[in-house]
């Protein structure tokens, strides 16, 4: 059953907002990354006249957002979820959706939790309204083409020489098709030297 469509959610100034954080993979739990998005989405708060308190800052550094099997829990993903769920927070600011889910499952999670509570969530180059059936549709996309991405870069890294496996095109696809045996190969023309 399809959602009705709501009127777009307005934004009013001091509403409470958490910034979230995560850099996949760091060294020596190097705090570069997740300071910059920090600082890009305290920016945004700023321009959006958003209220956002240091209990509502979020930061899971060097924690991966695709792994399925999460051994390592992403703390900052949890406490936020709960924040969202207690009503504390109305906006959620990340430097983009690729920092908050790379799983399918994670965005049912945060859908269930924002059902009937119009979160808008807000980063450097988009806003989408959670309680919207359109913006929902569209991070649905975007975290299955994260999701393909991060999939991609992990059998990359499986593949001792870095190679796409033989017999598959770049694009994943098997190669179906082959040189017809009535059409020769043509010789290549010398170079001019």
């Amino acid at each position: 059953m399809s959602r009705p469509k709501l009127a777009k959610a307005a934004i009013t100034p001091g509403e409470p907002a958490a910034i979230y954080c995560r850099i996949s993979h760091t060294k020596d739990e190097d705090q570069t990354g997740v300071d910059r998005q920090e600082r890009i989405c305290r920016e945004i708060a700023e321009r959006l006249q958003l209220g956002v308190e240091s209990a509502h800052i979020y930061v899971d550094n060097n924690r991966s957002a695709w792994q399925r099997n999460r051994n390592r829990k992403r703390l900052g993903w949890e406490e936020m979820l709960q924040a969202m769920a207690d009503g504390e927070i109305r906006h959620i600011i990340v430097y983009h959706p690729d920092r908050l889910m790379r799983q399918p499952k994670d965005l049912a999670e945060l859908l269930s939790i924002a059902d009937d509570k119009r979160v808008l969530l807000h980063g450097e180059a988009n806003r989408r309204d959670l309680s919207d059936p359109d913006d929902r549709f569209i991070l649905r996309i975007e975290v299955a083409h994260a999701c393909r991405s991060s999939d991609d870069a992990s059998r990359r890294l499986k593949d001792p020489e870095g190679q796409v496996p033989r017999g598959q095109a770049a694009c994943g696809q098997s190669r179906s098709w082959t040189r017809p045996a009535t059409s020769p190969r043509r010789p290549h023309a010398p170079r001019p030297t």
